[in-house]
């Protein structure tokens, strides 16, 4: 279980980060935005790499927790994975074009954060997975691929889709022609 104190620096780290962009932030920035010494930030993380992998992995977390949330609030199948998308990627995409520090801190997660990108990857696929078994129960729908194999190539669909895509819109539909091929 982590503690308070932990959630909270990451919590502010991320904010910095967002804010600043993962190379112009130091360890005292960061400090100083949680309210504690440096030396109290280094009770807990050893570098900006492992804060800055941290912060990714909490903020995946807490979009899956997002997702689990809401996913009762919709009607049917389709929609919550059409929901799942909206909350994983599409609502926060037009950040990471409009803005230089989203961006940097996007392309950051791939060179600094990978495992933790990766972490937050397989939970969206356990839950898209659950999805498509229920879809694929539901309409009796055969398919030579399994629900986990579709998730995967869902989330790798996505990741592609996240470098050519010129706005949420376009990601959007992107997003739901795919989904309009598997479902």
């Amino acid at each position: 279980m982590i503690d308070k104190k932990k959630l909270h620096i990451l919590s502010t780290a991320l904010d910095v980060f967002f804010k600043y962009g993962y190379n112009r932030v130091s360890m005292n920035e960061i400090a100083e935005a949680a309210g504690i010494s440096r030396p109290g930030l280094y009770l807990y993380f050893k570098s900006k790499k492992e804060i800055f992998s941290a912060s990714i992995l909490q903020y995946g977390d807490s979009l899956i927790e997002e997702i689990s949330d809401g996913l009762s609030s919709q009607n049917t199948i389709e929609d919550k994975i059409h929901y799942a998308f909206e909350v994983w990627s599409i609502n926060k995409f037009e950040d990471s074009l409009t803005s230089l520090e989203v961006k940097e801190i996007t392309d950051s997660s791939h060179l600094f954060a990978l495992e933790a990108l990766n972490s937050g990857y397989r939970k969206f696929e356990v839950i898209l997975t659950s999805l498509l078994e229920a879809h694929f129960k539901s309409t009796g729908s055969q398919i030579s691929l399994s629900p986990q194999e579709l998730a995967y190539i869902l989330t790798s669909a996505l990741r592609g889709f996240k470098i050519v895509a010129k706005s949420s819109t376009e990601l959007r539909k992107l997003v739901h022609d795919l989904l309009g091929i598997i479902l």
